[in-house]
């Protein structure tokens, strides 16, 4: 991928004589130009600033993953096509610490039953041989897999539910045996099916599952130039319902992640950490980028478990570094993937990085501050 960077060019007009020369002025650099078709914006008493130089991003399928916009290493897209992995994971308070959300390519959050939330965690150029506790299947989960072509991996589901998610597109792989999938003895069932996401992915192949070739399109449409973005945003609280609150706080590495549960005794925001399968090292989760897509909440007709619309229109707020973005997500069908655009109605580039996205009902609580 070639990439320009575009040189801002500042001329200093010094006075000009009563027959409208432009006064020499001394210079160690050679006299400019300006072509008939730039323009320049100049003020009599300003003083120069520094142009922020905004670098062309264009997205190559080839060699950039489609769930951060990040250029891959060679290795990795040489190894390409391949299919979005889409893995369940459970966010009950006695499945946590969770493991392996940390080595996902992205992170969608979304509303269940109860208040609650559950993850999908996706991979498609990362990989992680220890992820879990994996749970069942709920009716938003194919509506945000199927532009990807991705396999949802789950423990099971809702009777009618998979051959419905299996109807809409969405291939399903329910619970396997070890190596690719297992269970573990220090965890209480259900909150103990772990995978190894390569042995699921070769699962997968052997099966025969559909995928895109040469890969996926892009979760959304990313790029690098933010200029109309708002300051004020490093602290994000995603409040789902009372009994489930999300804080992001930006730290020296993107936004660390601490929750408040409604199920537990203890009412103040805590971190949410990972821990590996060794047991011996815990580390909070993090993000360089959060999306809250925000949809109607409805009672699925065949399950009656509640679900979020994600196709039609709907707000969208982005944050990143500390800035933020409001505008509006839409989609005509679950096999486009989203399109946001500001209040002018210009499309917005979601910063090339990690992803988390937060599929929250329009009733739920989206605040910002530098507290």
């Amino acid at each position: 991928m070639k990439k320009f960077s575009l040189l801002a060019l500042s001329i200093i007009l010094i006075g000009c004589s009563s027959t409208s020369e432009v006064a020499d002025v001394e210079t160690n650099n050679p006299p400019t130009t300006i072509a008939d078709n730039q323009t320049t914006t100049t003020s009599q008493n300003s003083t120069d600033k520094p142009v922020e130089v905004v670098e062309e991003y264009v997205f190559d399928i080839e060699r950039m993953s489609a769930l951060t916009g990040l250029e891959i290493a060679p290795e990795l897209w040489l190894k390409r096509p391949r299919r979005v992995l889409a893995f369940k994971v459970d966010n009950n308070i006695n499945a946590r610490p969770q493991s392996g959300l940390q080595e996902a390519d992205a992170i969608f959050e979304i509303l269940v039953e109860g208040g609650m939330t559950r993850f999908l965690a996706f991979f498609l150029d990362k990989s992680s041989s220890y992820l879990g506790p994996i749970r069942s299947a709920r009716p938003t989960d194919p509506t945000v897999i199927r532009p990807l072509g991705g396999t949802l991996i789950v423990s099971g589901a809702t009777g009618g539910l998979i051959p419905t998610i299996r109807e809409s597109g969405v291939p399903v792989l329910e619970e396997t045996s070890a190596p690719a999938m297992f269970r573990i003895s220090n965890r209480n069932a259900p909150h103990n099916l772990y995978a190894d996401t390569e042995l699921v992915r070769g699962v997968i192949n052997d099966k025969g599952y559909y995928f895109l070739q040469p890969g996926p399109e892009p979760l959304y449409e990313f790029g690098k130039d933010q200029t109309n973005w708002e300051e004020g945003a490093a602290r994000v609280t995603v409040k789902y319902s009372e009994f489930s609150t999300v804080i992001w706080k930006l730290g020296d590495s993107g936004y660390e992640r601490f929750i408040i549960d409604g199920y537990s005794q203890n009412k103040e925001a805590v971190a949410h950490n990972f821990i590996t399968q060794d047991g011996n090292y815990t580390d909070i989760l993090k993000t360089e980028t959060i999306v809250v897509i925000q949809g109607p909440l409805y009672n699925d007709e065949n399950t009656t478990l509640p679900s979020i619309l994600t196709v039609g229109v709907g707000p969208v707020t982005i944050f990143n570094n500390g800035n933020l973005i409001e505008g509006t997500w839409r989609r005509n069908d679950i096999k486009e993937p989203f399109t946001f655009t500001d209040s002018n109605q210009e499309p917005i580039k979601v910063p090339p990085s990690s992803q988390w996205v937060h599929i929250v009902p329009t009733s739920g609580e989206i605040t910002w501050n530098n507290s």
